[in-house]
């Protein structure tokens, strides 16, 4: 109990040095511990930082409010689309050659039956992948000469829905794979996530030299970081 509110946690043990916590959109109150401290001194942690705690629950709630206007969920008119950073209205109108236009402030979906629902999704989520992939590959054929000095071999490129990663590298594997809600985000916030994930291929950790390399190409990547991270999580400062 946090003040009134009963309050629930993920707890994971692993080999970290402090009590940590964080706010996960899918999962709420997350705390991770070494496996040695005991339960009694981890809940003492948390209600030592309850303020911050149901701050930032409270927060993710509305946010995650706002997170379900950003993408449709019935396709039809007048819903909110989080395109490329800017906040659109999805338009539905009839038409024989099915697809979705972008058009200022809207986004037109055409179909041939606006009646039909499953038809509408269907459309609108091949062209949001389809435009996802030819945005975040464009980028990625741009930024490899950087790495291509450095010896890097073009790596395959995949995408997927994720929770909570904009992307991630193998390097081993020679993999990169991106989260295919990246089109809602800026532009140059795709940028940092192409940047960020190929320079793994040089340093596989998230080490000073890590980003020393990133900041040479883009020395504003921290508040870019900074836009994707409140997309994603709402941290808890200790």
């Amino acid at each position: 109990m946090l003040d009134g509110e009963q309050v629930s946690y993920t707890l994971t043990r692993k080999q970290v040095k402090n009590i940590n916590m964080r706010i996960r959109q899918e999962t709420g109150l997350s705390v991770s511990a070494p496996p040695s401290v005991p339960i009694e001194q981890i809940e003492e942690a948390i209600r030592e930082n309850q303020q911050k705690i149901l701050q930032a629950l409270h927060r993710s709630v509305q946010e995650e409010v706002h997170h379900s206007q950003q993408y449709p969920v019935a396709y039809t008119d007048g819903e909110t689309v989080l395109y490329l950073g800017q906040e659109c209205l999805l338009a539905v109108a009839f038409g024989r050659t099915e697809g979705v236009h972008p058009e200022k402030n809207r986004l037109l979906l055409v179909t041939k039956n606006p009646a039909d629902a499953a038809r509408r999704k269907r459309i609108f989520d091949a062209w949001w992948n389809d435009a996802c992939e030819h945005a975040v590959c464009n980028l990625c054929r741009a930024v490899y000469p950087i790495f291509e000095k450095h010896q890097v071999a073009f790596p395959t490129i995949r995408f997927r829905a994720m929770v909570s990663q904009w992307g991630n590298c193998r390097p081993q594997r020679g993999v990169l794979t991106f989260n295919t809600r990246l089109l809602a985000v800026p532009v140059r916030c795709i940028e940092y996530v192409v940047m960020h994930e190929f320079t793994h291929f040089l340093y596989p950790n998230h080490s000073a030299q890590f980003y020393q390399f990133i900041a040479q190409e883009l020395p504003d990547w921290r508040q870019l970081q900074q836009t994707l991270q409140r997309d994603v999580e709402t941290r808890i400062a200790r």
